[in-house]
């Protein structure tokens, strides 16, 4: 999946609301140029907090609904205040795209869920996980799963949405950790290659500066690395709710061995 070809027109045609809430030129970050890179089509990302991949994946689809005749991206939020949240960014793009382009795309619908492109027959829908059968009956072009791990029905929604998705449209997972779940599981699958998805993490040094890491390390104290985390295991240990010590679990997990490799226990 070729996702590089994305990043002359959302650079050249996009704005985007930074964190001073400043509408500037949507220049893709470190992280997210990394990204376009590393990504396959069938895409599991696991991330720090706040590195731009929300806002990535949804111009990325932005881009198809304007240029890609009757194409459906789909995004799915964990919650409804979300899923608000990240359709009302889609819109922005496209008014900034009105401004630079100097043209009126013409919206059949323009609702709190739902766009539709009246000159391509594009749509994009903007749903919860709240709904485990959402887009079971949809045939989709894109999809996006954002902060999955804190999906209650991440299985059903896996079965349900993922069945939709067209031969050769895009599947991105993107989420922070949120423990020992059904995502977790999902991972580790992932991890022995028993899905059909690219596991991608992105620790926060590749991202945050050193001296800021240093400052949310002090402010945060314990709860730095759920917010922070430098490894895939670092951020399922230190996210969710644990039944046993985080720190004993920590352990036993760095110091388990594999009994095929373990010499000693190869000879019993």
């Amino acid at each position: 999946m070729n996702y590089l070809k994305y990043k002359p027109f959302i650079e050249d045609r996009f704005l985007i609301i930074d964190k001073t809430q400043k509408e500037v030129p949507f220049k893709l970050n470190a992280i997210q140029n990394k990204f376009i890179k590393d990504a396959t089509g069938r895409d599991c990302i696991l991330k720090a907090r706040q590195q731009g991949f929300s806002s990535l994946i949804l111009a990325i689809f932005a881009t198809d609904f304007l240029m890609k005749e009757n194409s459906l991206s789909v995004v799915v939020a964990d919650i409804a205040d979300n899923a608000l949240d990240l359709l009302g960014r889609v819109k922005n793009y496209i008014k900034s795209y009105e401004r630079i382009a100097g043209t009126k795309v013409p919206l059949k619908y323009n609702s709190k869920y739902e766009l539709a492109n009246s000159a391509n027959g594009a749509r994009y829908i903007i749903g919860t996980a709240e709904n485990s059968n959402f887009g079971r009956s949809k045939t989709i072009t894109n999809l996006h799963l954002s902060e999955a791990a804190f999906y209650k029905n991440f299985e059903p929604m896996m079965a349900s949405a993922g069945t939709a998705l067209v031969p050769g449209g895009k599947c991105i997972i993107e989420t922070t950790a949120n423990g020992f779940n059904d995502f977790k599981r999902f991972w580790d699958k992932t991890t022995l290659h028993e899905t059909a998805f690219k596991q991608l993490f992105y620790p926060a040094r590749d991202f945050y500066e050193q001296a800021f890491l240093k400052s949310e390390r002090q402010r945060l104290g314990r709860l730095y690395e759920q917010e922070y985390p430098e490894s895939p295991l670092e951020a399922f240990l230190t996210s969710g709710d644990m039944y046993f010590d985080r720190d004993a679990l920590a352990w036993y997990m760095q110091e388990a061995k594999d009994p095929i490799k373990d010499e000693r226990l190869s000879k019993i």
